[in-house]
């Protein structure tokens, strides 16, 4: 009985070694990663803030476009309004077009000779032509 008690503890100690060879060998290819390691994290370190860098210079851009587009789009419809006010004056006071008076209702040249709104009831002329042309918006952001 004494012998396999003995083989027994032979073994587990046999297991135990390797097992401790295992570990070392594991634990020597960390300590060798650990270098390559460290200089990956600080390259990826690195790059996050380079990138860190370039997503505010974006954003400082996009800030910056964003105000000159909102300065280009009011200088745009303000044109439209005095556009639409000239056309409007143009109809109300009747004036002649360059090519001469303007044909009656029921000639064949007055075909298109008329301004139209883009859409019915979306603009409103006072009924004294000196007034301003209320232009009025329709809901959900049309003409």
């Amino acid at each position: 009985m004494e012998i396999v008690i003995d083989l027994a503890i032979a073994a587990g100690a046999f297991f135990a070694a390797a097992y401790c060879l295992l570990l070392s060998r594991r634990v020597r290819a960390l300590t060798r990663l650990d270098g390559d390691l460290g200089r990956a994290i600080a390259l990826l370190s690195r790059q996050v803030d380079d990138l860190t860098r370039a997503l505010k210079a974006a954003e400082q851009s996009s800030a910056e476009s964003g105000t000159a587009l909102a300065q280009h789009i009011t200088t745009a419809e303000a044109a439209a309004r005095r556009l639409e006010l000239l056309m409007a004056a143009h109809r109300a006071t009747g004036v002649p077009d360059a090519e001469g008076p303007r044909a009656g209702p029921g000639s064949p040249d007055r075909e298109g000779a008329d301004f139209t709104p883009l859409r019915n009831g979306a603009y409103h002329l006072a009924p004294d032509p000196r007034k301003r042309v209320l232009r009025h918006r329709e809901p959900g952001g049309g003409l």
